[in-house]
């Protein structure tokens, strides 16, 4: 009989120790996953977290950490761990409760690296990106959310430095050298650190190292949720992070039934994008300053001109254009004309991929046309040829409203290369008679057409281009 009841208390306690471990309320689960490390190369370093500055005035906090591209103060789900942190964050609202939350503070900063008028640009959109997202999923705690910015976090990355057991105690002292020296002002920093750290071993170049590991984990924006009473509903929440099962024990009859683990709460991952979007096919567009140009006798001569650019796929680099120009004036007073038709064709390849096809491009072209000019109105002479060309292109796309939404783009672009034509030219006669001579002063029977040619090596065209997204198709999102 003692024995039986030895072994009742011995299984009640593993069975109270086991319920207790996996119904322990969702903040203890979610708080253990703060403390994480971050892999450096083939070690590991603890992750530095700003610290509020409200933090004494409450028991506890949570910490939540949202990171940006580089020059990016887009909020994206998909990049790092983003979607993993915010639906951390909805839990731990689910768990706490909203009347236990005390204050929101979101600390952004950016990583050394590029302008400081930039990075004080990207630190403000991307304190302002989480502001957003925040009172669009949890408008009702507006009024306790304060905003804290960093800016370039120095302090962040000597932290890492610091700590790194990959650096060689004398690159660790140089690096903290120059971030700590009070001789050295912002730029002079950067560009000690890009110039002067050399390399090490297998880590390479030192400064390649840190843009690699240590400058995309400082370009965040950090959501502390500080509060003083600990949450009174216990539910059962699956780990972030990969994890070992462990197997529950195996009770006898005699003991009587478990307590009874309460219903896991079921949540919904915040995603503010709707399941469908529309994204371009293609585009039409014009060069605005070709529709300026004027000719005396003539009057208003636009170039009129129409383009077309396809986008293959939705984040790619590649793109491709058709374009055609078709002026066609006559005076027929003056016997003064502007023809042309141009027809082109043009490979672009945009710098930045998923940049909806905006921001700088590189393009290629290549193109053919037939022309007759004649700007002389005294005399009736002019010129009438076919011509071939190519080259490079260069330019900048602007879109004119919040991408992805706008259709509407500006565009700036200059073009080079080389242009060649066979040309004749001729008179209308003397005087006027309408009829159109070549220019030919040999026997009519040695004629042969085109007999003349030009080529030209330089710039080959210039513009600022309005586009707009004429075709989208429905896809859903990922």
């Amino acid at each position: 009989m003692r024995k039986a009841k030895t072994l009742f208390s011995v299984l009640a306690t593993v069975m109270a120790i086991f319920f207790s471990t996996m119904t322990r309320p969702a903040y203890a689960q979610i708080r253990s996953i703060s403390d994480n490390l971050l892999k450096v190369g083939d070690s590991t370093v603890k992750r530095i977290m700003p610290k509020p500055e409200s933090d004494s005035a409450y028991a506890d906090a949570d910490y939540t950490e949202i990171h940006f591209r580089k020059n990016k103060a887009d909020l994206e789900l998909d990049y790092m761990d983003n979607r993993l942190a915010l639906i951390h964050l909805n839990r731990v609202m689910d768990s706490l409760g909203r009347e236990n939350i005390m204050a929101i503070e979101i600390i952004a900063q950016s990583s050394p690296d590029g302008g400081l008028a930039r990075n004080e640009w990207l630190t403000e959109h991307r304190s302002q990106a989480i502001l957003e997202y925040m009172d669009r999923v949890f408008p009702e705690l507006k009024e306790k959310i304060s905003l804290n910015t960093v800016t370039e976090s120095w302090e962040n990355l000597a932290m890492y430095v610091a700590q790194d057991p990959n650096l060689t105690e004398a690159n660790r002292n140089k690096i903290l050298e120059i971030i700590d020296s009070p001789k050295f002002d912002v730029a002079t920093k950067k560009a000690r650190l890009k110039n002067n750290l050399g390399r090490q071993g297998k880590l390479g170049g030192i400064y390649d190292y840190l843009l690699k590991y240590y400058y995309p984990v400082i370009r965040n924006t950090g959501i502390y949720i500080l509060h003083n009473v600990e949450p009174a509903t216990a539910f059962n929440m699956p780990p972030l992070q990969p994890h070992v099962e462990e197997t529950s024990p195996v009770l006898p009859d005699t003991i009587g039934p478990a307590p009874e683990r309460p219903e896991p709460h079921v949540f919904e991952e915040p995603d503010s994008t709707p399941p469908e979007r529309k994204r371009p096919i293609l585009a039409v567009k014009t060069n605005l300053p070709y529709y300026g140009f004027y000719r005396q006798d003539l009057g208003w001569a636009p170039i009129y001109n129409v383009e077309v650019e396809w986008y293959p796929t939705e984040e790619g680099r590649w793109t491709v254009l058709g374009e055609y120009e078709f002026p066609w004036h006559m005076a027929k007073d003056n016997h003064e004309c502007f023809q042309i038709l141009n027809l082109q064709l043009e490979a672009r390849r945009y710098f930045k991929k998923a940049s909806n096809h905006s921001g700088w491009y590189l393009s290629g072209y290549a193109g053919a046309n037939l022309f007759d000019i004649c700007f002389d109105g005294y005399a009736g002479h002019g010129f009438q040829g076919e011509g071939l060309g190519g080259g490079l292109g260069l330019g900048y796309v602007l879109p004119l409203g919040k991408k992805p939404d706008t259709r509407w783009k500006l565009e700036f672009f200059v073009k080079g290369g080389v242009y060649v034509t066979l040309y004749d030219p001729y008179d209308a006669g003397n005087p006027f008679q309408g009829k159109y001579y070549y220019e030919w002063y040999d026997a009519p029977s040695l004629f042969i057409k085109r007999n003349m040619i030009f080529r030209w090596l330089g710039p080959t065209g210039a513009g600022i281009t309005l586009s707009y997204d004429l075709i989208r198709k429905k896809v859903k999102n990922k």
